[in-house]
């Protein structure tokens, strides 16, 4: 796939969110009821800092929430109740070994709160169904936007299946830089046949090694964030090119919404109503992302997060753009948005159920890690 970006760097942007107009449009688009149904406020724990792949549910906020250290707060449209967006992350979000769906059950210690729903990925919902069993309700992701970049120039032709990285390896021209082969998408490249010696381990969004080398490495990376990083700048500033994990055969999902699995009956009710409003959220920042795009410039500019975490606007910007054109955010294989495809489930179940240990259910199967009982079919791009 060829990877396509913006070439245009907007202006500086600047948001408030006492600002004229702000949140009017999550006003009066999100307006069904859910005073009586849902828990007031609802929290919502991220898996990371804010980014443009946490759009669509800033978008039930829009600009006009409250920024705070660690979170995003504000009325949910006109739906009677606040929206609590917290921070996932080191250092301002989760605390060390916290992650976001262990917090589903031990709690965000650094916010001092449970949260109802929280982010998390469907192979670690196999992978910890016993220790922090939950279940996906609605994926504002449809394709996970990790995958493998490399130079362009260096390798016209790409990569585009295991195969290749196979080849790639006994070639000996370079390296796969990754984050680990121990687990998640690493091992599953290992046990599809690439052999081990030609990864690198460590990876965590670095550009040393890869310049390093002159390109010749293959980077793990995210299609929103590394590949435009490269191309305008890590001492590099030349095209790139990728391949998703999903194309190499991990079709993973990630950013999916979840709540605990005992606690699903009692939050059904607020799930009826609510998630075909974060489905519309959905379809409504990837149509025009500008308004909450602006949020996470601000918020991040702002210090609300931490220092080291930046997101210029023409970064975001392309985030959102490439997010729609390679089809993170947008309908599955029917007309819907936010739905679970479960032969996708059962593809990583298939994958990942070999190597299970005792933070999983014996016994977990697919339809206990992810459900569409609360998804609107008629809800999708057009």
């Amino acid at each position: 796939m060829t990877a396509k970006h913006l070439t245009s760097v907007l202006g500086a942007l600047a948001v408030s969110a006492t600002a004229a107009g702000a949140g009017e449009f999550a006003e009066a688009n999100y307006t069904t009821d859910l005073s009586g149904v849902c828990p007031n406020p609802l929290i919502i724990q991220k898996d990371w800092l804010m980014q443009a792949e946490h759009g669509p549910i800033l978008q039930m906020i829009g600009s006009g929430g409250v920024m705070e250290q660690g979170a995003y707060r504000g009325p949910l449209g006109s739906t009677g109740i606040e929206l609590v967006v917290l921070e996932g992350g080191g250092g301002i979000g989760l605390a060390d070994g916290e992650t976001a769906y262990s917090a589903l059950f031990l709690g965000n210690n650094r916010a001092g709160l449970v949260p109802h729903l929280a982010y998390h990925e469907l192979d670690n919902a196999f992978i910890f169904s016993e220790r922090f069993p939950a279940v996906g309700v609605f994926t504002p992701l449809e394709l996970a936007p990790q995958a493998l970049i490399w130079d362009a120039g260096t390798y016209p032709d790409g990569f585009g299946s295991v195969e290749d990285l196979i080849a790639f390896a006994e070639s000996e021209q370079g390296m796969i830089y990754v984050s680990t082969i121990n687990r998640t998408f690493g091992r599953y490249l290992v046990e599809a046949g690439v052999p081990e010696s030609v990864f690198v381990e460590g990876y965590r969004g670095d550009a040393e090694n890869f310049v390093v080398n002159n390109g010749t490495w293959l980077n793990q990376g995210f299609i929103t964030s590394e590949v435009y990083k490269f191309e305008n700048g890590n001492n590099w500033g030349r095209p790139m090119d990728y391949v998703l994990v999903n194309d190499l055969g991990y079709p993973n999902y990630t950013g999916m919404v979840s709540v605990s699995r005992d606690r699903m009956e009692e939050l059904a009710p607020c799930l009826e109503a609510l998630v075909p409003i974060m489905q519309q959220a959905a379809v409504d920042y990837i149509t025009d992302p500008e308004e909450v795009n602006e949020v996470v410039v601000a918020f991040n500019e702002g210090d609300y997060a931490v220092g080291w975490w930046n997101t210029p606007a023409d970064e975001v910007a392309n985030a959102a753009a490439v997010m729609r054109e390679a089809g993170i955010i947008g309908n599955g294989p029917n007309d819907t948005i936010g739905d679970f495809d479960m032969d996708r489930v059962q593809a990583i179940y298939e994958i990942v159920s070999p190597n299970l240990d005792e933070r999983a259910d014996p016994d977990v199967q697919p339809g206990d890690v992810v459900t569409n009982r609360f998804i609107d079919p008629t809800i999708g791009l057009e």
